[in-house]
Order: C-alpha cells, then sequence, then structure tokens
C-alpha cells in the first residue's frame, strides 16, 4: 500500500513543476527561462526520489515533515506567480525543497 504522506509529498512536487513548466511557457526573458528550466530539474529530481520510495512506511514525523512541505507550497507557488528576478525564484524553489528533502531524508530512513 502506497503511502499516503508520500503521495501528498509527490502531488505537490507534481504540482510545483506544472506551475513552473507553465510559467516557462510563457516567459520571453531568456535569464529567467534559464532559471526557471533549471529550477525544473531540481524538483523533477526529488519526483523521482519520491516515486521510488511510496511505498515506505509511515512514520508521525514523516507526516509533520510533510505538513510543512504543504506550507512551504503555498508561499512557493506565491512566489512563482509574482516573481520578476531569477534569484527570488531560485531562493524560493530552494526554499521549498529543503523541507522536501528532510522528508525525502526521513522517508529513506523508516523502518531502518
Amino acid at each position: 500500500m502506497q503511502n499516503h504522506n508520500l503521495v501528498t509529498l509527490l502531488n505537490s512536487l507534481i504540482g510545483q513543476q506544472t506551475a513552473l513548466t507553465n510559467k516557462l511557457q510563457i516567459t520571453r526573458d531568456p535569464d529567467l527561462a534559464n532559471a526557471i528550466s533549471t529550477e525544473i530539474s531540481e524538483i523533477l529530481h526529488r519526483i523521482i526520489l519520491t516515486q521510488n520510495l511510496l511505498f515506505q512506511s509511515d512514520s508521525a514525523q514523516l507526516k509533520d515533515s510533510v505538513t510543512a512541505v504543504k506550507s512551504a507550497d503555498g508561499a512557493l507557488s506565491a512566489a512563482i506567480n509574482n516573481f520578476t528576478k531569477a534569484a527570488d525564484l531560485i531562493n524560493a524553489v530552494s526554499t521549498y525543497l529543503g523541507y522536501v528533502d528532510k522528508a525525502i531524508d526521513l522517508a529513506k530512513t523508516v523502518g531502518m
């Protein structure tokens, strides 16, 4: 059975990847397009990692970590809609992925 918290994490990642892809399609600035593309690659890497962990055991710590990701998800969504400089986008994605990475690391160690 799939881990519900990891499915939630995966859905968050896919949503952010989709939002960035949509932003990339309307961006005319080559520097912003390059930054968006790089951040999409970073998120796609986490999507693959999360997909590989979907059947890991659950824990209260993992649930709390995924809850933190959901909070960061909202902040990243707002940043994607409002950024004007590549640095702003990179900082927002990095903050979000910090929470994602903690959740992934927890999922890797549950049951060990």
